[in-house]
Parts: C-alpha cells; structure tokens; sequence
C-alpha cells in the first residue's frame, strides 16, 4: 500500500476505464502503472473509505517518525490471527455426528457383546393415514 496512491474520482465518465462511476475512488499503483477502480453504494461510505486511507497514511507516517517497526513473526502472528474466524453471538451446541448417524438408521445394529436378554426392539409409532382430501371433499360445495 505504501507505493498505492488514492485518487478521489468525480461522478460521471471515468477515462481510464471508459465507464459511468458514482462514488467512487481509484487505487493507483506508482510502480506497476495498475490502477483498480472501486465504487461505493453511498457517497457517506465512499467518504469514510477515503478518510479510512488518509487516517492510515497519517498512521504510517508518524510510526516511520518514531522509529516504530513490527518484526516478519509479528506480522505472521497477525495474520494468523485475523484468519481465524471469531465468532459472535450464541454458542452452537456440540455435535455428534457418529451419534447423530445411528439415531437416524432405519435398522440399527448393535454390537455383538450386549447378551440378546439385554435387548429390547423398540418401534416407532406408526402413522395415520391423513385423511385430508377425505375432509376437503366434504367441504367443497361444487359437486359433480
């Protein structure tokens, strides 16, 4: 970002790309000649974007005067931690997928050693038939 330079760029025909922007602010690479092009939904955040860049600039430049400087394991460090996910809000409960997974078999088996007096077959309560469209039938009041 240090050879990056922040241009603020009018609404209307851009001339670099040939296109209509609205809000928006480009990313010139001194070096490289690249220039990336990125457009905001509102003008307050193409503003707070541009202030974001002039507040970090300021930041780099005071540090570069204290004589301020971050070691390669430091950075890694960092970076190894912004890539882990934080998560917010309410804890998930825990899963058990090998669990879960013999809950949901149709025939279950279980393991040789458990004596058969020990075992109990245990069914699922059988369901009705709906009788939904015996009902409707009833109700309609258009009869053939």
């Amino acid at each position: 970002m240090d050879d990056m330079e922040i241009l603020d760029v009018e609404d209307g025909k851009d001339k670099d790309f040939n296109i209509s922007v609205k809000n928006a602010f480009k990313l010139h690479c001194r070096d490289t000649e690249e220039v990336h092009l990125f457009c905001a939904k509102k003008p307050e955040q193409k503003q707070r974007w541009l202030k974001a860049f002039e507040n970090e600039r300021r930041q780099v430049q005071l540090d570069q005067e204290t004589g301020f400087s971050i070691t390669e394991v430091q950075k890694k460090q960092a970076m190894l931690n912004a890539s882990k996910q934080h998560h917010t809000g309410k804890p998930k409960a825990v899963t058990r997928p090998y669990y879960d997974f013999l809950m949901r078999q149709k025939h279950p088996t279980l393991p040789t050693m458990v004596p058969q007096q020990q075992v109990f077959m245990l069914a699922e309560p059988k369901r009705k038939p709906s009788n939904f469209w015996q009902n409707i039938s009833r109700l309609t009041p258009f009869r053939k």
